[in-house]
């Protein structure tokens, strides 16, 4: 499992100038795992009644962060990511919803062992990013930017 994996991260003003997003990098396998988080609870979601206008919003935000994640296929070692708040956000709730679920004292498929155990890994590096990018927003919100 890369200990790397969203350890290193930096922080800076979003192209809107008012937010903040992190750049970071991850391992390759780390966002493989990742993306199959994202694609587990895409399909839960798509399973549900799509009446409800916070069910569709909620599956198009995993569309989009599926779709994002799929275009760094191009990276062989480490994945370049640059994630909102929201992103990081999603990405820690889905990738702890995961494990929760998935990890059974039951048998799993060496692959599925792998899958939770790199995910694991990465919940703690995500949730860290999660509380410094409120930390940053904070910080924007209190010092405006002067032009």
């Amino acid at each position: 499992m890369g200990k790397s994996s969203f350890m290193q991260r930096s922080y800076r003003i979003a192209p809107d100038g008012a937010s903040v997003v992190c750049d970071t990098f991850a391992d390759r396998p780390d966002v493989d795992a990742v993306l199959d988080a994202v694609a587990w609870r895409r399909d839960a979601v798509s399973r549900t009644e799509l009446h409800e206008t916070d069910t569709v919003l909620a599956l198009r935000a995993l569309m989009v962060m599926q779709d994002m994640l799929d275009s760094l296929c191009v990276y062989e070692q480490e994945v370049p990511l640059t994630l909102t708040r929201g992103q990081a956000c999603m990405l820690c709730e889905i990738v702890g919803a995961y494990v929760t679920e998935r990890d059974i004292d039951g048998y799993q498929t060496p692959e599925e062992r792998e899958r939770i155990e790199r995910l694991r890994g990465v919940a703690g590096p995500l949730m860290d990013c999660c509380s410094e990018l409120a930390a940053a927003q904070d910080e924007l919100r209190e010092r405006p930017l002067t032009v």
